[in-house]
C-alpha cells in the first residue's frame, strides 16, 4: 500500500478549500434572498385596521420582493402575542412584522412581555393614521357632546370598545375621562376587528381607532384626534375644536427580528419603498382613507424611539404606569 505524506501547508489548503465549499452556498443563499415565501405577521384579527392595510399592499409587495407573501394573523393580548412570536423568529428576513404603535411602543411599559422595541430592526414606516371616534349611524351618540352629557348623567354606562387594554384606543378613553370629568365604561377586545363587531352588534356604543375602519363598515365619524380637520372628513370636528386639545395618531410600520442581515433589510426596504409609491397601492390606500407616510429604516428608528418615550409619558399621566 502506498503511503502519502501530507504537509502542514497542504492540510491548510484542504481546510481552506472545505471552508470555502461550505461558506459559498451560505453566501449564495444570502445573495439570493428571498428564495422562498415570506411570512408577514399581523398581530391582530382579520378585518382590523392593520390587517386591511397589510392586505392592501400584499400583492404589490410580493411582486417587488420577488416572493410570495403569506399574511399570518396572530391576535391576542393587545397585539403582544403575535409581536412576541415575530421577535423570537429566526432573523433571516423570512418572518416580518407589520404592526401599529401599541405593541412595540406602549405595551412594553404596561406588562412583562418577552420583547421590547429594541428586539426589532426597523424596515420602514408605512402609514400614519389619526385616531377618530366613531359610532354606528343608528346610534344616539352622534356628537362628542352626546357622549359627555350621557356620561355625566349616567356614569360608567356608555360602553367604549378598544382593541385591548393599554392600546391607543384605550388611552383615548382614559384621556377623555380625565379631561371631561366623566367615566366611560371600557370594553377591551382582541383587536379592532372584534371591537368593530361589538359596535355593529350593539355590545358597544362608541369606538376610537384608525380612520380606514369608517368607510369599511359604514360607520359615523364623531370627532378626530388630529391638529386639523381631516380632508376626507371636512365636516367632522377635531377634539381641539370641541375643547379638548388631544392629538393621538396611530402608525403602521414593518419590522424584522433584531440581528437580521443588513443586506436582507436593504432588500425589504427597497421593495417596501417601491410598493408604497405604486399607483395601485396609492389608489387602494385612498379607498381605505390611509395616509402613506414612508420613513426609511434610520428615520423610522428615530421616530419609533421618540414615540416609545411619548407613550410612556401618556401612560404615566393616565396613571397606568409609575
Amino acid at each position: 500500500m502506498r503511503k502519502f505524506k501530507v504537509s502542514i501547508g497542504m492540510a491548510a489548503c484542504l481546510c481552506l478549500g472545505i471552508a470555502m465549499a461550505v461558506s459559498a452556498p451560505l453566501a449564495a443563499a444570502k445573495a439570493d434572498y428571498p428564495d422562498k415565501h415570506v411570512t408577514v405577521i399581523v398581530a391582530w384579527g382579520a378585518g382590523g385596521g392593520t390587517d386591511l392595510l397589510t392586505r392592501a399592499i400584499q400583492p404589490i409587495l410580493s411582486k417587488n420582493l420577488g416572493a410570495d407573501i403569506v399574511v399570518k394573523n396572530l391576535p391576542g393580548a393587545a397585539g403582544t402575542i403575535g409581536t412576541a412570536q415575530a421577535a423570537r423568529a429566526k432573523p433571516d428576513g423570512y418572518t416580518v412584522l407589520i404592526g401599529p404603535a401599541g405593541p412595540v411602543t406602549t405595551q412594553p411599559h404596561l406588562r412583562d412581555i418577552p420583547y421590547d422595541l429594541d428586539s426589532f430592526d426597523p424596515v420602514g414606516r408605512i402609514a400614519i393614521n389619526v385616531m377618530v371616534t366613531m359610532s354606528t349611524k343608528e346610534s344616539k351618540y352622534k356628537t362628542l357632546n352626546d357622549i359627555i352629557e350621557g356620561a355625566k348623567a349616567n356614569p360608567n354606562t356608555i360602553r367604549c370598545a378598544s382593541s385591548g387594554a393599554g392600546t391607543l384606543p384605550h388611552i383615548a378613553i382614559l384621556a377623555l375621562n380625565k379631561a371631561a370629568g366623566i367615566q366611560l365604561k371600557h370594553l377591551p377586545y382582541k383587536g379592532s376587528s372584534n371591537a368593530v363587531k361589538a359596535l355593529l352588534g350593539g355590545e358597544a356604543d362608541v369606538f376610537s381607532d384608525q380612520a380606514q375602519i369608517i368607510p369599511r363598515y359604514d360607520l359615523h365619524a364623531i370627532a378626530s384626534w388630529s391638529a386639523e380637520r381631516l380632508p376626507d372628513y371636512p365636516n367632522v370636528p377635531t377634539m381641539k375644536e370641541l375643547g379638548y386639545d388631544f392629538q393621538i395618531a396611530n402608525w403602521n410600520g414593518m419590522f424584522v427580528p433584531r440581528g437580521t442581515p443588513e443586506t436582507v433589510i436593504d432588500t425589504l426596504t427597497t421593495a417596501l419603498e417601491k410598493t408604497l409609491a405604486d399607483k395601485a397601492v396609492l389608489d387602494e390606500m385612498a379607498k381605505l382613507k390611509v395616509d402613506i407616510s414612508y420613513l426609511d429604516p434610520q428615520a423610522f428608528k428615530t421616530f419609533a424611539e421618540g414615540d416609545y418615550v411619548r407613550n410612556r409619558e401618556l401612560l404615566k399621566e393616565a396613571g397606568l404606569v409609575k
